[in-house]
């Protein structure tokens, strides 16, 4: 099958590959001069499988509301009637209680530690090498209330199996010293 791919970044050149290896007559077209110049051009870097959770969440309707409030917001949504919006609205609510992030995180953990493990195969397959380190990323709580609000995440990476470290600050310093000049802007962290 001839098969044309839109989008040279990762996930492009990453369906392009094993379209091939599947025996496809494969194309890739990018607007950009070279391949991953866009989207979120390089994840910082990252390939965070542990980190991996979704938006809707217990408490994510009161945080809605107040990012809505916000002058940089994470989240925009423009006052209109739209029927498609409104039935993700009450789709995503319908996600905001514990048994469905507990059920939604524990797919996305396992969907993201699947794909870990495919960039390891394509790494030995193609030979790709870069700078790997495999140390973990450091979430920051800067409240008490928000590491304690770890409990349904943890619940979750240790049902899966993922290894974490739930750290105080003294423990987030020691993992991470530049942490120390900005200490009292946080009380601990996942890692």
């Amino acid at each position: 099958m001839k098969v044309v791919v839109l989008g040279s970044g990762v996930i492009g050149v990453t369906c392009a590959y094993q379209l091939a290896k599947a025996g496809h007559d494969v194309t890739v077209v990018d607007r950009q001069a070279a391949a991953g110049l866009e989207t979120s051009y390089a994840n910082a870097g990252e390939v965070s499988p542990g980190y991996s959770a979704p938006w809707a969440g217990p408490g994510v309707p009161l945080k809605a509301i107040k990012w809505l409030l916000m002058h940089h917001r994470p989240l925009v949504i423009r006052p209109q009637f739209d029927l498609n919006l409104l039935r993700w609205g009450v789709a995503m609510l319908r996600n905001c209680t514990t048994a469905r992030y507990e059920l939604n995180k524990g797919r996305m953990v396992r969907l993201a530690e699947y794909s870990r493990d495919c960039l390891q195969t394509l790494r030995t397959e193609t030979g790709l090498h870069y700078d790997q380190r495999t140390q973990g990323t450091l979430q920051l709580f800067r409240t008490q209330s928000q590491l304690d609000g770890t409990g349904t995440d943890i619940a979750v990476l240790q049902r899966y199996g993922v290894r974490f470290e739930l750290l105080d600050r003294a423990g987030c310093i020691q993992y991470e010293p530049a942490l120390a000049k900005v200490h009292e802007k946080f009380v601990g962290g996942l890692l």
